[in-house]
């Protein structure tokens, strides 16, 4: 019998050849349109079943016809991460105008100092990703992803500590899952039927009285029974102080410190659970390094399919040298250097280690 992780399976119509992710991470090689082609077309080359782009509001449509086709040329297939917040951060208006009190007040008050976002403007941010998704289609991508985890608006929509409305779009969970939903309709009445339209969920902030598993877990059926095709299992809201003042990753969706098997998988629990609950694929991301805990992983249904981020940002033929047979574990010594020492510094996605 085929090891499962090379078993091919389908989001919506689309089949991948494997069951390897390589999930969204910024590159800062929109510049560098040359480079950027190059590190897509060594990941696809690598193995892998689907790379997702790092977040963009998807403006440089040549370059992205570019990457498909060489993506392509490499059998993998490629999804574009569509974000919506960049302009609402630089008009300083978002879900809610946090009250000094807010325990997140410094963090997330710089994305709506002004005023919070009306009606019609948040109907506004939902055509955006209508527009988007159109134009990633039109060049030939396999699947789009709306990025709801982490900071992300969509994010701080789903959660009650940024999420002080009393509107429409605010209160309720369902009311708070509002957007994510109205994106959805919105991208499917223009990409039609077949075309897989993933999320990637923020089920559990890293803050006190911030969004809890319970919820997030509802979130994820609701999101399936609105339409969405496929979910990658991420975490919502961290506290950026930490990271940045004290290089304290262990509360984030990229931890640092992964010595040993049992630290692998941090959102490993979520997703099982989450798995057992609907019906469409999901995507398993966040510190695994191992071989045979993937495999394990996988054949017990826990996930259908794995991101692999750091790891493959190190070694971008790793797929292809464990299909071989060389089931060593990955290089990446999750030291995060590649986002403190290159990414932070506004120099391009590689591995710190590899290139000092």
């Amino acid at each position: 019998m085929q090891n499962i992780l090379f078993q091919p399976i389908k989001i919506n119509n689309l089949e991948l050849k494997n069951r390897f992710v390589m999930p969204a991470a910024a590159d800062n090689l929109q510049n560098n349109p040359e480079m950027r082609i190059k590190r897509f077309a060594m990941l696809a080359e690598g193995g892998i079943g689907l790379i997702i782009s790092g977040g963009t509001a998807f403006d440089e449509v040549g370059v992205w016809q570019n990457i498909v086709d060489v993506v392509h040329r490499n059998n993998a297939k490629i999804a574009i991460q569509l974000v919506g917040k960049e302009g609402i951060e630089k008009t300083g208006r978002g879900v809610s105008v946090l009250s000094e009190d807010s325990p997140v007040f410094n963090q997330y008050q710089k994305y709506c100092d002004h005023r919070a976002l009306t009606d019609s403007e948040i109907m506004g941010v939902v055509a955006s990703y209508a527009a988007m998704a159109v134009k990633a289609k039109s060049v030939g991508v396999d699947a789009i992803e709306i990025h709801a985890a982490h900071q992300s608006l969509p994010s701080q929509f789903l959660s009650p500590i940024t999420n002080k409305r009393d509107d429409r779009w605010g209160g309720s969970l369902e009311n708070r899952m509002r957007l994510h939903c109205e994106i959805f309709k919105a991208i499917r009445a223009e990409v039609g039927a077949d075309f897989p339209i993933m999320i990637k969920l923020g089920v559990q902030d890293a803050l006190k009285d911030g969004l809890l598993f319970s919820e997030g877990k509802i979130a994820a059926q609701m999101l399936t029974a609105c339409g969405y095709d496929a979910l990658e299992i991420s975490q919502g809201l961290q506290d950026i102080g930490r990271v940045t003042s004290f290089g304290d990753w262990s509360g984030t969706p990229m931890r640092s410190k992964i010595n040993k098997i049992t630290d692998e998988g941090y959102f490993r629990s979520w997703c099982h659970e989450i798995k057992q609950s609907i019906v469409k694929p999901t995507i398993l991301t966040g510190g695994l390094r191992s071989y045979e805990l993937i495999a394990n992983i996988v054949e017990n249904s826990e996930t259908d399919l794995v991101g692999l981020c750091r790891p493959l940002i190190r070694e971008p033929n790793l797929i292809n040298r464990w299909q071989g047979g060389d089931y060593r574990k990955a290089n990446c010594v999750s030291c995060n250097k590649c986002i403190t020492e290159l990414l932070l510094k506004g120099l391009s996605l590689e591995c710190y280690l590899d290139n000092k």
